[in-house]
């Protein structure tokens, strides 16, 4: 006798580890025709750590403007910066020297934004009881 076990999305989606302060670790390399990758992925509440190198021997670096991080970008050597995006929303990377430019999307977590969604429909819910007037 075989048996086979099957499993739908919904029962495997999300349900990994969970952790209180997750980390994502992202290499960003610097080249003559910029930033590779150009888009940076994740979550809000995570933290970015960031490794930064180039292929180019001309300067260069990798600034993000609302966070005031400014990482050099050296052929042969990596430099590291931790950063936490608390909200989501688009930041802009760039290099001013070599006008280079990317971008961070943070989006929200599908489970908190399901928890978000949840919360504002339970508050919608406003029960409405008929009552008789006394004229």
């Amino acid at each position: 006798m075989m048996a086979f076990n099957s499993y739908s999305l919904e029962d495997t989606y999300l349900q990994g580890e969970k952790f209180d302060n997750p980390e994502r670790l992202q290499s960003v390399i610097v080249t003559h025709e910029g930033f590779y990758p150009k888009v940076i992925q994740l979550f809000s509440g995570e933290t970015l750590r960031l490794f930064v190198t180039s292929t180019t021997n001309k300067p260069s670096c990798l600034t993000i403007p609302q966070k005031s991080i400014f990482l050099s970008a050296n052929k042969g050597q990596v430099t590291e910066s931790t950063v936490v995006f608390p909200r989501p929303g688009v930041y802009e990377v760039n290099c001013p020297v070599g006008g280079i430019k990317g971008k961070i999307v943070v989006q929200e977590h599908p489970l908190v934004r399901r928890e978000r969604i949840r919360r504002e429909i339970a508050s919608e819910k406003r029960v409405k009881i008929w009552r008789p007037r006394d004229e």
